[in-house]
This record gives C-alpha cells, sequence and structure tokens, in this order.
C-alpha cells in the first residue's frame, strides 16, 4: 500500500487515553444510568440539563418547524425535498430485499425473511456544527425498515435562548418534527451512546457519525449491542482527467476538507497541468475563505495532489477502499467496472460529492478508513437482520435422516443424530 495511503489511515489505531475515557464514562453509565449522564454532559459540554424534562417535548419540535417555516420558508423548502428523495431512495432499497422460499422435494421449503429491529439509537453530531441531513439519512432507512422504536440524541450546546433551552439548532428540531421523530434527546458523547445500549431504551442498534470518542464508545458497545460501523475523519478520492474544471475539483477538496482537520482530500491526475491549475485553485480559494483556518488545517495534514496514470489511479484507489469516490473523467462508465472497493460513487463532473451529503437520495453515512473494502453504505438493510426458516414435511426428514444421522455420527454429537433418526424412522 502507498505510503500517503497509509498516512491517510491514521485513524486506524485509537489511542488508549481515549480507550481509557470512554471505558470509564460507559462503566458510570452502566452502573448510574441517567445521572451519570447528565453529571458527564456538565462536565463535557458545561450544560445542566433538567431530569424531568429530559426528552425533547413534541410541542417543541412542532414550534421550531413552524419557527423555520416562517422565518426560512425556503430553507424548509430544501429540508423537504432531502427527506422526499432519502424516503424514497430507502423505500426502494426495501424493495429490493425480498423474502426467499425454495422448495423441497417431500413438500416443505426452507428460505429466510427479513424482520425489523425492534429498536434503535441514531446518533447526530453537534460538535463543530449541527447536521439536520443526518438526521434524515438515520432516521429515514430505520423508519422504511420497521422499526418500531427510533431514538435520537444530539449534543446540545448552552443557547439558551434556542426552543426548551436545549441549546439544539432549530434545524435540527425542525427536521426531526418534519420526520415525525417522537423521541429526541439532547446529549451526545460516549454517555449517549452509553445510555442508548444500557439504559432504559436498551437499543438493538446504534448508528450514525461521530467523533473519535463516539466511534471508540461504539467499538467497545459491540457484543452489546449493534453498530452500524465504526466510522473515522471523513475521505475524498477524486480521479480526473484534463476534461475536468480545476475549479469545481478544487471547491469539491475544500468541500470535503471543511469537515474536520482530520479529514481527507486527494486529487489523482495524469494531467500534471491540471494538477497544477487545481493547486493554484486552491491557493486562491483557501486564502479567501470563512473556513480557512479548518481549511489550512486539514488539506495542510491529509491533502494530496498525485500524478498517476489509469491504471495505477485505479489501483490506488482500490487500495485505499475511500469513503468518497468521484469520477471526473470524460468516460466514468468504462472506469466503473473497475472501481469496487468505494463507499459511495459519484460518476462524471456534474455528480459532485456535496449532492450526496444533502440528499440526491443515497446515504451520506458511509464506511472510512478503509472498511469500504468489506462494509457498506448505512441503510434499510442496517435496521433488518435475516432470520433463516426450515419447514420440513414428514417425507422430506425421512429423506434427510439417513445423511444427517451419519454426519452427525462422524462429527461424535450422538443426540444429532439420534433427533433427526427418530423423524426419519417415524415416516409413515
Amino acid at each position: 500500500m502507498p505510503g500517503w495511503i497509509a498516512a491517510l489511515t491514521r485513524h486506524g489505531q485509537t489511542e488508549e487515553d481515549t480507550q481509557r475515557a470512554v471505558a470509564a464514562i460507559l462503566a458510570d453509565v452502566r452502573r448510574d444510568g441517567l445521572t451519570a449522564v447528565l453529571d458527564w454532559t456538565r462536565k463535557l459540554d458545561g450544560v445542566e440539563l433538567d431530569p424531568a424534562v429530559l426528552r425533547i417535548p413534541a410541542e417543541s419540535l412542532a414550534e421550531a418547524r413552524t419557527r423555520v417555516e416562517r422565518e426560512r420558508p425556503e430553507l424548509m423548502a430544501a429540508l423537504r425535498e432531502m427527506i422526499a428523495n432519502v424516503r424514497r431512495f430507502a423505500e426502494g432499497q426495501r424493495g429490493c430485499l425480498n423474502d426467499l422460499e425454495l422448495p423441497l422435494p417431500g413438500g416443505g421449503t426452507v428460505g429466510e425473511r427479513w424482520c425489523p429491529l425492534k429498536t434503535a439509537g441514531v446518533y447526530i453530531p453537534g460538535g463543530r456544527a449541527f447536521y439536520p441531513s443526518t438526521l434524515a439519512m438515520t432516521v429515514i432507512p430505520a423508519q422504511v425498515a420497521g422499526v418500531s422504536r427510533i431514538v435520537g440524541v444530539t449534543p446540545p450546546k448552552p443557547q439558551p435562548t434556542l426552543p426548551g433551552a436545549w441549546g439544539v439548532d432549530p434545524l435540527v428540531l425542525a427536521c426531526a418534527a418534519e420526520l415525525g421523530l417522537s423521541e429526541l434527546y439532547p446529549f451526545g458523547g460516549a454517555q449517549a451512546l452509553g445510555w442508548l445500549a444500557f439504559g432504559e431504551p436498551a437499543v438493538d442498534l446504534v448508528a450514525g457519525p461521530g467523533n473519535r470518542f463516539v466511534a471508540e464508545a461504539k467499538r467497545q458497545l459491540i457484543g452489546t449491542c449493534g453498530i452500524d460501523a465504526l466510522a473515522g475523519p471523513t475521505e475524498l478520492l477524486v480521479l480526473a482527467d484534463d476534461s475536468a474544471n480545476p475549479a469545481w475539483l478544487a471547491e469539491d477538496l475544500m468541500a470535503q476538507a471543511e469537515h474536520d482537520p482530520d479529514a481527507a482530500a486527494v486529487l489523482v491526475s495524469a494531467d500534471w497541468a491540471l494538477l497544477k491549475a487545481v493547486e493554484t485553485e486552491l491557493q486562491t480559494r483557501v486564502a479567501v475563505s470563512p473556513r480557512r483556518a479548518i481549511l489550512e488545517q486539514s488539506l495542510g495534514a491529509h491533502g494530496r495532489l498525485v500524478c498517476a496514470e489509469r491504471d495505477l489511479a485505479i489501483a490506488l484507489s482500490q487500495a485505499w477502499a475511500p469513503e468518497h469516490l468521484e469520477l471526473c473523467v470524460r468516460d466514468p462508465e468504462a472506469w466503473l467496472p473497475s472501481l469496487t472497493t468505494a463507499g459511495a460513487v459519484f460518476i462524471g463532473s456534474a455528480s459532485a460529492e456535496a449532492f450526496g451529503d444533502y440528499g440526491a437520495g443515497p446515504n451520506h453515512v458511509l464506511p472510512t478508513n478503509r472498511s469500504a473494502r468489506y462494509t457498506s453504505p448505512l441503510g434499510v438493510a442496517t435496521f433488518l437482520k435475516r432470520q433463516s426458516l426450515l419447514r420440513l414435511s414428514a417425507a422430506d426428514a425421512a429423506a434427510m435422516a439417513p445423511w444427517v444421522e451419519k454426519l452427525a455420527e462422524a462429527e461424535g454429537l450422538t443426540h444429532h443424530g439420534r433427533s433427526a433418526g427418530l423423524r426419519g424412522h417415524h415416516h409413515p
């Protein structure tokens, strides 16, 4: 694996101090429940929450929606457009997940069916910014899957002018109202995940992105509940040729870099002149950007402009398995079959990654840190489980019993063989 790809997977190892801090928080929450959640929220976020009114009331959600609709109707319309697109895509996903039933010679069947989880917790980041888009991306697939109870958590900020004084952005509250999410709680971090797993919700699965403490909490909760993925800082790889627009490419890289100081934004092209033009665009645009500080950090540490021919560019992409992959080339469809490891692919120069972030349809909660090699984007299937089904007739049991008995005997499992044999000998 090339050195620069190895450098971009720097978050694969969790720091020991993060492990210890998260372990202590989870132990407290497991022992003391909500009391520990409130204590850690006070310590880490500087917010004093009232346990008597912890769950954000439906009236407050509705008030926030009314406020946004009144003050910024165009924003509410955009929110609804995003929700409609994400729901349409999720419903299409559900339609592709079919139950299976295969006939047996004696009249029985074997198969499997998709069953929704009973409960799910969704984590909505709220550290550097609030993300109503992530609320939609996590809640809608769970709703379409048929999850009975969906519990949302999001970090607060000490902003008493906001509805209910929870410090949650009005657009997040408005989005929750629009989605019909009935449970939203104003706390985040490892303590929120601990409460989802150990507390009264005792959810079957937690989903949604977060910082390194959230990712580490997920890792430590494996086995207590399901998780969607162990996500790290966000990533973008752009493969481009001389047909690409340097200004567009520069903004695409900056759009990724502005997420986080650890975000990785990489451009690979065989065209040296294009790389130099993008470099010039970046220097000009970063210098005047209102996000200059964070862009300089992330691009300086984890930005790359790489000169490589097509075959090597494809090999680099396959090795890195980036979260996002843009194909800004003349014939992207010809490249696509070879690019199987990325989390999400954006095909053609018009298909900016930003459209995926804001609700063209596919989910923006994606695998990072090379885990896209073996795992998939968040979707309806995340909130479903497969259950196998075996329905034997007496004739099927009689036909199977002799060879099942032989296999059981070979493995030394006496009663397996006898259990099958009784059905076989009982055949009328």
